[in-house]
């Protein structure tokens, strides 16, 4: 009888975690704005996310064992999947790949007068963000049918974007893959506070009348590059 007893007491503890609610752990993690319409357990559930403007997201969540759940995300335009660990504060993700609608990345205020359009084809291997900490993330991004428009409306072809750790700063290179209209380089450099944006833009050389558009959004140098420079804080 007594061995019964302590059977029970372990299963009830055993079965309320394995049934735990999800909406019940997600109201004690940090998750974005908008996410919604919570179903089943922390082990396999789902979920939506809305975002203003944009078809709404489905999320789904599995646990693999340990500290990781595979989870999946899917929209009308953005398709993304990868792994997942519990963290006291920030996103720890691993193994992300898929496609995202640029749309969704608000570039308002590195783009002022220019609209990014295409897409992002996402290979990372981790993605480690915590508020206050220069962000670590380790892969690749490459912006497919890349393309601006506004005060230049012309087509970058394919841009590549490397991540990558350095001294305690996350450094993104960006360069373009393949000739198109307007050739990019530069890169990003991102700290616990600030990040600082050093882009190089340059026309094609049968395509002389874009360098007084490309002027509008940087400062033109003396060789007909334009350079655009920013610098702000991350407001965490």
């Amino acid at each position: 009888m007594r061995k019964i007893i302590w059977l029970v007491a372990l299963a009830i503890p055993l079965i309320v975690l394995a049934t735990l609610p999800a909406r019940v752990v997600l109201s004690f993690l940090e998750v974005p704005e908008g996410i919604g319409q919570v179903q089943g357990s922390v082990w396999s559930g789902q979920a939506q996310w809305r975002q203003a403007g944009h078809a709404p997201m489905r999320i789904e969540w599995t646990w693999r064992g340990g500290q990781q759940w595979r989870w999946h995300a899917e929209g009308a335009d953005t398709r993304l999947e990868g792994r997942w660990r519990p963290m006291a504060s920030g996103l720890a993700l691993s193994d992300v790949s898929g496609r995202v609608a640029l749309d969704r990345v608000d570039l308002t205020y590195w783009l002022i007068n220019a609209r990014p359009r295409g897409h992002l084809e996402v290979t990372l291997e981790n993605a480690l963000i915590v508020p206050g900490q220069a962000p670590d993330i380790d892969g690749q991004v490459i912006w497919r049918e890349a393309r601006l428009e506004g005060a230049v409306h012309e087509s970058l072809g394919e841009v590549g974007m490397t991540f990558e750790r350095r001294d305690g700063t996350q450094i993104v290179r960006v360069e373009s893959l393949r000739p198109a209209s307007v050739q990019v380089r530069g890169r990003i450099d991102v700290d616990a506070e600030y990040y600082d944006v050093d882009l190089w833009l340059r026309a094609s050389s049968d395509r002389p009348d874009l360098v007084s558009q490309l002027a509008r959004i940087g400062q033109a140098q003396p060789d007909g590059q334009v350079r655009l420079q920013l610098r702000g804080a991350l407001g965490w």
